[in-house]
């Protein structure tokens, strides 16, 4: 008998397992393939390279949400030191990331009535109120403003901050709440001596209990007796518990449990989250751009890169460079090779055009079609208060974590943000059952 059982071995499984183990659970996290990691596993090759799911950077380093899962288990991630120099693209030229409100006014990117009419946007979404704007869009939010076509063209960056770069689809509310804290904390991104590896290494020495993590078991259902969980049945085995936590994306849970068990209101929301889809390059390089050591985000072409080998040598073999560039799919994506085929061409162009050698000294590449790169889009109707709770209502035991449900912020901090969530219910929950 399990204290819980999770489903999956992503950001939100590793996470809620650590966490609930290091409190003296005893945990069972089960996952279907052959590594830990999910969408953003990692592995280094026989040859000395490592290899990632995609680029993963994290929002805030320190002060971001994902540390607050390694701080709980005092044992913060490593982060490399703010290398500064980050870029972005616009009009087919590489500037200078703006720093803060005040960068924005000295910016040339943008004409001086431009420049003036975005200090003025960004001191309204200082004093906004990010809950009363997360069912309007991005766009709606600028035109309380403003509406001056230049700056309304590069409102596409603001949406890149929270991976949906359409104003007219970007939640106001998230954007607004992510600015808040980029402001508050004064740090942008982070980078994790090492990448997602030292993320997993650190959750795994959280979970000591040998056989605590089975790999390549998957599970076929969750059982329910008398409107409560009772355990799982995998393809290899029968386990029981009180708790179960799903961890993978909510339009895949009808696969191991009945619908019926559920609100409709829960089963729409489920069977129709929109998901985000990208291409992603990894470069080998002979020779790198040595003055890149920050990231790069595309405004009016949706594109994010990072040159990890010139701040993290742990990346590559010496004598060679590792930079990951990554294009966002059209909306709806279904896998269509030739539309992949268009976002490698429009991505390398855009290399090309912005470092005319980068590619001469390109060794070998890896080219990767990431099907489901976020698991919600963050437009209104899946905007945070929209996005399911982290405990079941309907089904007792059953919890909620990963990027699909109701943790804060975007992307990958959802996962964190809500394993934390139900870490701390659980806890709090056995808490309550020794004092009763």
């Amino acid at each position: 008998m399990y204290d819980a059982i999770v489903i999956g071995a992503g950001y939100a499984g590793m996470s809620v397992a650590a966490l609930l183990a290091d409190r003296g659970r005893k945990v069972l996290v089960l996952e279907k393939l052959a590594l830990i990691g999910g969408r953003a596993y990692s592995y280094t090759d026989d040859e000395g390279y490592t290899w990632e799911y995609g680029a993963h950077s994290h929002r805030l380093a320190e002060l971001g949400l994902a540390n607050q899962v390694f701080k709980a288990l005092d044992d913060p991630i490593e982060f490399l030191p703010q290398a500064g120099g980050a870029k972005v693209i616009y009009r087919d030229r590489l500037w200078d990331r703006p720093e803060g409100p005040l960068g924005f006014l000295s910016s040339p990117m943008l004409s001086l009535t431009a420049r003036v009419v975005l200090m003025r946007f960004l001191l309204m979404v200082k004093r906004a109120e990010a809950h009363a704007w997360y069912d309007r869009t991005l766009l709606d939010f600028y035109h309380t403003c403003s509406h001056n076509r230049e700056v309304e063209r590069f409102l596409p960056f603001f949406g890149m901050t929270i991976m949906c770069p359409d104003p007219a689809k970007a939640s106001a509310g998230e954007v607004i709440d992510f600015l808040q804290r980029v402001i508050a904390a004064g740090i942008g991104v982070g980078d994790p001596l090492g990448g997602s590896r030292q993320i997993f290494d650190k959750l795994l020495r959280h979970i000591p209990e040998k056989d605590a993590i089975h790999l390549q078991e998957k599970v076929m259902s969750i059982r329910i007796e008398d409107g409560a969980v009772s355990g799982v049945v995998t393809d290899k085995a029968e386990y029981r518990s009180r708790r179960v936590i799903y961890t993978g994306r909510l339009p895949l849970l009808f696969g191991l449990i009945d619908r019926g068990l559920f609100t409709p209101e829960f089963v729409n929301y489920a069977e129709t989250v929109e998901n985000s889809s990208g291409l992603t390059i990894d470069f080998i390089l002979k020779q790198t751009e040595p003055t890149m050591n920050g990231g790069i985000l595309g405004v009016d072409i949706p594109i994010w890169a990072r040159f990890q080998s010139n701040t993290d040598p742990s990346f590559t073999p010496k004598g060679r460079f590792l930079s990951t560039w990554g294009i966002l799919l059209p909306w709806g994506f279904d896998g269509d090779a030739t539309v992949a085929k268009a976002a490698e061409s429009r991505l390398k162009n855009t290399i090309a055009k912005i470092f005319p050698n980068f590619l001469r000294h390109v060794d070998k590449e890896r080219v990767t079609v990431v099907p489901v790169l976020n698991g919600t889009v963050l437009k209104p109707s899946q905007s945070k208060p929209h996005r399911p709770r982290v405990v079941c209502e309907t089904v007792k035991g059953l919890y909620f974590a990963g990027d699909t449900v109701r943790g804060d912020g975007c992307s990958g901090d959802i996962s964190f943000s809500s394993a934390l969530k139900v870490a701390e219910i659980i806890n709090a929950e056995d808490h309550a059952g020794l004092k009763g």
